[in-house]
């Protein structure tokens, strides 16, 4: 690894990282910015977003079994291409100016094909981390780890600010050139001879169905949700074979029989990832502030700064953690700073001033990239000792984002149909979010034997 293959790897995990997290983080646009961004209509960006995070997390889903059957530089020449092509196309829709009708039909096939394109990567860009040799792993670990909070910082700006600035076919333009260079850079990158993931840690496709069907139910109904209605005959019916396909998915599982140690140490820090990243990225606690507060200068600011203050929590638990394994004492640690981040929600009742709305965002996102880094790393471990399921990090941090996303709107509904005041709802809401986090710490308590956290 010489001074300037390194710049490169780290490149190569930045942006394999960064560009899926960017495309998934566009859900936390507003819907109506969301769908000014794209020049469509706001009642079919619900559909969009809907679609996108499907993609990416069907994506995320069977990436480990691709990552087994073709080697990594063909999967992200593969992949790139095609991210490229569909941004190329949305660049030619933007320039070509098509009828809303048309605009809306190809933003429904590109947007989502881009994510889930990109979305490979996050994976790909984890088992680059390995290339750099044991000197270098932890400092590649630390750069795919920043890549996460980085995105919440950026997307922002690119929605709000860049695309507006030099227009979406430019923009999108642009954005296709960005994995065109991860193509050319993947290839000048000497692979490692020992691969990093081989068949003999890779689950089957035939394994991963139950997975699929799953993910499928759960990503129709909550499309039903959004564009019916709890109410909804349709949407109650979906749920209900969504339940039947998650039962099914359980009772896979256990005849499968008991995971080794490793995998029990995994499973563990990801239901506390899940758990807290519904709290923290799913239940969407701005939707108070769009009620009650006018500015937008104020929720843009609350957004930046948060996303700040979760990329220095990481940059600081990676220095920690290249020298010491204090792994489970930082995921304790971010989770309890998260949960006084979240418990100062209930602040905004009585103070409701810049300082407090900006303060609690900005608390929550130093505790969320504290325990998220020191989650990463502690998986990277275990990755180490060939467990496989390490690269569903990407999909656990994603589906508790959605999971979260989900339950509060049908809370929303619940609410407005049982006429619960707002104050009382969004009440319940905060108090909600620390809950979770709260439940979440008891999975990484517990010591795992083989597996230092």
């Amino acid at each position: 690894m010489n001074k300037v293959t390194l710049p490169l790897l780290m490149a190569l995990v930045l942006l394999g990282n960064g560009l899926r997290s960017v495309i998934s983080s566009t859900v936390f646009v507003s819907e109506g910015t969301f769908a000014s961004f794209l020049k469509i209509s706001v009642s079919q960006t619900s559909a969009i977003i809907e679609l996108l995070l499907g993609a990416v997390l069907l994506s995320l889903l069977i990436s480990p079994w691709m990552l087994a059957r073709f080697s990594i530089k063909m999967l992200t020449t593969v992949m790139c291409l095609i991210a490229s092509g569909a941004g190329f196309g949305l660049a030619a829709m933007f320039w070509t100016s098509p009828p809303v009708a048309a605009r809306e039909a190809l933003v429904m096939l590109l947007f989502p094909l881009i994510g889930f394109s990109l979305a490979s990567m996050a994976p790909v860009a984890q088992l680059l981390t390995g290339w750099g040799g044991e000197r270098h792993a932890k400092l590649l670990t630390g750069v795919w780890a920043v890549a996460m909070p980085a995105a919440f910082l950026v997307t922002p700006q690119l929605v709000r600010v860049i695309a507006p600035r030099y227009g979406l076919d430019v923009f999108f333009a642009g954005f296709a050139v960005a994995p065109l260079l991860l193509i050319a850079a993947i290839w000048i990158v000497r692979e490692p001879v020992k691969a990093a993931f081989t068949d003999q840690t890779a689950p089957s496709i035939m394994a991963l169905v139950p997975a699929i069907l799953t993910l499928i139910a759960f990503e129709v109904m909550t499309l039903l949700v959004t564009m019916l209605g709890i109410s909804s005959p349709l949407t109650q019916g979906m749920a209900v074979l969504f339940v039947i396909a998650l039962i099914n998915l359980i009772h896979s599982q256990k005849a499968k029989g008991s995971a080794r140690t490793a995998g029990s140490a995994t499973m563990g820090i990801f239901v506390f990832l899940f758990l807290v990243n519904i709290a923290t990225t799913g239940f969407y606690d701005t939707a108070y502030l769009v009620l009650h507060m006018c500015s937008n200068t104020l929720i843009a600011d609350r957004a930046t700064l948060a996303a700040l203050a979760q990329v220095c929590a990481a940059m600081g638990a990676t220095a920690l953690l290249a020298r010491y394994q204090l792994q489970r004492a930082l995921m304790v640690l971010g989770a309890a700073i998260a949960a006084i981040g979240l418990a100062s929600y209930m602040l905004y009742f009585s103070y409701p001033i810049y300082e407090v709305y900006v303060g609690s965002k900005a608390i929550t996102g130093f505790g969320t990239g504290l325990l998220t880094t020191a989650a990463i790393f502690a998986v990277s471990k275990s990755s180490s000792q060939g467990a496989g399921l390490s690269l569903f990090i990407a999909f656990v941090i994603i589906i508790g984002t959605e999971v979260g996303l989900e339950l509060f709107e049908v809370f929303v509904q619940l609410a407005e149909l049982a006429k619960i005041p707002l104050y009382t709802s969004y009440t319940m809401i905060f108090v909600a979010q620390v809950v979770f986090v709260l439940i979440a710490i008891p999975f990484v308590l517990s010591k795992v034997k083989n597996v230092s956290t």
